[in-house]
């Protein structure tokens, strides 16, 4: 045979082994793809799941409590008033994602509750979920639904409230919110389009994320998750077109059958292989090139390609997993309400300041800040309240410091603020910051003001928990004085172990 057919046979030959390798790979990689897509959206439905089963067993137990306030008191009548408000408010703030708790007639005529007050009396005769419930049902979760009360979208979970002869003579209500159930689970989606959905076994929707507002009275009674899939498992993976939207997705559910719930974890079928696509793209055309150049190095390039296919999938992993951990670390070292330091993360900052002024000859002043009144506010106009003023205390905290200046939040109502400079310099500025802060306090109108000790402290000397102790007895002198003021607590140039107290107000 001429040399020319055996070269010709012989590149043929390996262009064949080429061409099956790659689609070989390409295929191998798709079916690990969707291995991991599949494990991705059951662990996610299970998870959700899992938080459901824990969510309505809190307003299970607020429910409980709630109609045992009629028992105690007698009668639907007897609990309207502020004493048996106070004690279902009580209980709907041990209910994780609850918004309302009310107390309703067996004519649907609210008696009492913790939602927003209105002009007009409120009744829901006509809801479902207050007619199943008077019909005999024990514990129903209504689909999504609007508020009557402010429009808000969220779900009802409900039981009887019966007399001693049994008679169901109202409902009790809590209103939970729907994101609650489904919003963070989302985000574990790992930059994929995800959607997470909680159904009634009706088809109802329940709680979904994202886009719930355009979903609302929808059903999916008519989808193959119902006609298909559960009917042959409670648990499974599968491959369908939405009714709902149109998007086809690879979905796990999860029956709950003690709550006729379904829990639905679905991920776009596209967003799923998009990566798969961009690294087979890469592949192939790297491997086209590659044999273009290297065809008599073709095993050698193709063993390499696959080696870096394999180490880039393992920093993609590992980049993941960092992120996640860093992300989970920032949040907890961090004050969710506020965004400030917490009181660990705090300390640490605060103990790199100390180092760096005592190498530079500067002093540090710490601030220590306690709310007057703060609690007032919580009992009249409850803890959402509270948290706003929380929120706008400590910014104003923020706009009053200087770039590398610290604040944190200690916990509760108490704040820190640390600053340095120059003596007498950082004397002045802590105290006109502790001036402007409690000016601006007072100033927000919310029946708010605030107390602030002031310690001063050498770089080089003493440790943070002393000076924060002194900061904080500075503060109570200041309380003493009248609250709304600002005491200074000075020590003297003399060694740590010798320093002279020198209170000025």
């Amino acid at each position: 045979m001429p040399r020319h057919l055996s070269a010709l046979l012989a590149a043929g030959l390996a262009l064949t082994v080429v061409i099956v390798m790659t689609v070989h790979i390409v295929w191998q990689d798709r079916k690990s793809t969707a291995a991991q897509m599949e494990a991705l959206a059951a662990d996610m439905a299970k998870v959700v799941e899992s938080h459901v089963l824990h969510t309505t067993k809190g307003a299970g137990i607020a429910l409980h409590q709630a109609t045992s306030l009629v028992d105690e008191a007698g009668s639907l009548e007897a609990v309207r008033n502020d004493i048996h408000w106070r004690r279902l408010r009580d209980a709907l703030a041990n209910v994780d994602g609850g918004e309302t708790l009310w107390l309703f007639d067996a004519k649907g005529d609210a008696i009492v509750g913790t939602g927003r007050q209105m002009d007009r009396p409120l009744n829901i005769a006509n809801r479902r979920h207050f007619q199943a419930v008077m019909a005999g049902a024990d514990f129903v979760i209504s689909p999504a639904l609007r508020s009557r009360l402010d429009d808000r979208i969220l779900f009802t979970i409900s039981r009887p409230i019966r007399d001693w002869t049994g008679d169901i003579v109202g409902i009790a209500s809590t209103g939970m919110k729907t994101e609650w159930l489904v919003n963070f689970y989302a985000l574990m989606s790992f930059g994929l389009d995800t959607t997470i959905t909680v159904f009634r076994t009706d088809g109802e929707i329940v709680a979904r994320s994202p886009d719930l507002a355009s979903h609302i009275g929808k059903n999916s009674r008519t989808g193959p998750l119902f006609q298909e899939q559960l009917p042959r498992s409670p648990v499974g993976v599968y491959w369908s077109r939405s009714v709902l939207d149109g998007k086809e997705r690879l979905a796990a559910y999860r029956l709950i059958p003690e709550l006729n719930l379904v829990v639905y974890a679905g991920i776009e079928g596209a967003s799923a292989f998009a990566a798969w696509r961009t690294r087979s793209l890469w592949f192939v055309a790297e491997v086209a090139l590659t044999t273009a150049l290297v065809l008599l190095v073709l095993l050698w390039s193709v063993r390499m390609i696959r080696q870096e296919h394999r180490v880039q999938m393992r920093m993609l992993e590992a980049e993941s997993v960092a992120q996640q951990l860093d992300a989970e670390l920032h949040q907890a070292r961090r004050d969710p309400l506020t965004g400030l330091p917490a009181r660990r993360l705090f300390l640490e900052l605060a103990e790199g300041m100390r180092q760096s002024a005592g190498k530079r000859g500067l002093v540090l002043a710490f601030l220590y800040i306690d709310l007057d009144g703060f609690k007032a506010v919580n009992d009249r106009h409850g803890h959402h309240e509270g948290d706003k003023v929380l929120a706008m205390v400590a910014e104003i905290m923020r706009r009053m410091i200087r770039d590398g200046d610290l604040i944190g939040r200690l916990g509760g109502d108490e704040f820190v603020v640390c600053l340095s400079g120059h003596v007498p310099d950082v004397r002045t500025v802590a105290t006109s910051v502790a001036a402007r802060i409690i000016n601006e306090v007072r100033d927000l109108g919310a029946g708010v003001g605030c107390s602030i000790g002031i310690a001063l402290t050498a770089g080089e000397c003493g440790d943070l928990s002393s000076s924060l102790r002194r900061a904080d007895a500075a503060m109570y002198r200041a309380k003493q004085m009248g609250k709304g003021a600002w005491s200074i607590h000075e020590p003297s140039q003399g060694p740590c172990l010798s320093c002279d107290d020198k209170i000025v107000a």
